[in-house]
């Protein structure tokens, strides 16, 4: 990437080619300057490009705020907190049992424990419309495991949160399902039409790449299996498929190729890719690196027509509406997705099932909505934080993050990855002066 250096202390400078981008980390600002601007702004001042800056709000005098400290103060003018309003969707953990040995999953599958049971499932869904009544929309996601193991559970569930949402008056509800797309029939598929579901089958590329780390129990491949299903799926009026990918050893390196493949073979056009996960302590992949290729994707994705939503998009969306986006923990509208697991239990942080820290019983966040408070980020946690360029966007690690590494420091490759998802973006021209 190109050279970034501090200018008066307050803007970060992104140089290139003798070109440059400023950009202010707090206020979201930024603006271009050519090459004859650059050798200006080094002059004595005051200069034209001087003074072009200071009517775009740029200025070298004045205070060196701590970066920290500023960020806090405009997200409290913006009335942006870290602490959920409430919980709007669900996660419904229905089983641990998978007919698939994922090696990167972050669930602990197959481990004997008891499926959700359906009394388990009213209790969370009266909770979840209970607490959104008179809302326009509720979420439920269907996950396990392989959740369409418990199919009859979803039937159940369906048709139950139909009830429940004509009885708290919610207008409408979002359904679908991560599912590994290796078992799914005619019945299944029925259903999903029936309720309009957007069904997220996880793939990460082509055979080769897909069962490096994504195989039967058995140990065979299922490629060819999830490829039949995922053309009948797109060929049933009223279903909404996408792809879950996960970038992983076996498809970093060449994750442009992997999205061309997933549209031009399997024609999907809706991608989601996941962020990776410091499940064993640490990042696993380069997080520069990672960055520059979900940027490649993306663009292979936009030029044929198809959407590929990451992380990266969070550095892009905050630039274009100057705008922070470092609240990775909640939805746009301060609301919470929270996991629904056996026992009446919840989980805060929906991609940790098993960190005590998250775990409460429904009763106990009746009793105590405030316990929601528990799930915030602190915000810029470490001194550097206040001269990163992802000051904004990153904000700090999130809570699960930062049990996973044991401490508030984050991790390197979070850091890299953010820093270079900010300056891609920059020179991208999104939101540039």
């Amino acid at each position: 990437m190109a050279a970034s250096q501090l200018l008066w202390g307050k803007y970060l400078q992104f140089d290139r080619d003798g070109e440059a981008v400023l950009l202010d980390p707090v206020s979201l600002e930024s603006v271009y300057l050519d090459r004859g601007e650059v050798t200006d702004l080094s002059a004595v001042p005051p200069t034209a490009t001087h003074t072009a800056l200071t009517e775009l709000g740029f200025v070298s005098d004045g205070p060196r705020t701590d970066g920290r400290a500023a960020l806090r103060n405009r997200l409290a003018r913006l009335g942006l907190d870290a602490t959920p309003l409430r919980i709007s969707g669900l996660r419904i953990v229905l089983t641990d049992k998978c007919n698939m040995a994922c090696d990167y999953c972050f669930v602990k599958t197959n481990t004997g424990k008891p499926d959700m049971t359906e009394q388990e499932v009213a209790t969370g869904l009266a909770y979840l419309f209970e607490t959104n009544a008179g809302h326009d929309q509720v979420s439920i996601q269907w996950f396990g495991g392989e959740p369409t193991i418990r199919f009859d559970l979803m039937q159940y569930g369906d048709e139950l949160a139909d009830r429940l949402a004509a009885q708290h008056r919610v207008q409408s509800i979002r359904r679908t399902v991560v599912t590994n797309g290796a078992r799914h029939t005619d019945a299944m598929v029925k259903h999903f039409a029936r309720y309009q579901y957007g069904v997220g089958v996880s793939i990460d590329g082509p055979p080769a790449i897909n069962s490096a780390n994504r195989l039967l129990l058995g140990g065979q491949p299922a490629d060819d299996r999830i490829r039949r299903n995922v053309r009948r799926l797109l060929e049933t009026d009223g279903v909404h498929v996408g792809c879950n990918l996960t970038p992983t050893s076996a498809n970093i390196g060449q994750l442009a190729d992997t999205v061309r493949w997933i549209i031009d073979e399997l024609g999907l056009t809706f991608i989601y890719t996941n962020t990776p996960i410091p499940t064993g302590g640490r990042w696993r992949v380069s997080g520069a690196a990672l960055a520059k290729e979900l940027y490649e994707a993306r663009m292979v994705a936009l030029g044929r027509g198809a959407m590929m939503f990451s992380v990266l998009d969070r550095a892009f969306q905050a630039l274009d509406r100057r705008h922070p986006m470092l609240f990775d923990h909640m939805q746009s509208d301060q609301t919470l997705n929270a996991a629904l697991l056996p026992g009446d239990r919840l989980s805060l942080c929906d991609i940790n099932f098993d960190e005590p820290a998250f775990l409460r019983s429904i009763d106990e966040l009746k009793a105590k909505p405030e316990l929601l408070r528990s799930i915030a980020k602190t915000i810029a946690p470490i001194p550097a934080c206040g001269t990163c360029p992802a000051l904004a966007i990153c904000g700090g690690p999130s809570r699960n993050e930062q049990l996973l590494i044991g401490g508030s420091e984050p991790d390197p490759e979070m850091c890299a990855f953010y820093q270079n998802t900010v300056e891609i973006a920059l020179w991208d021209n999104t939101g540039v002066q």
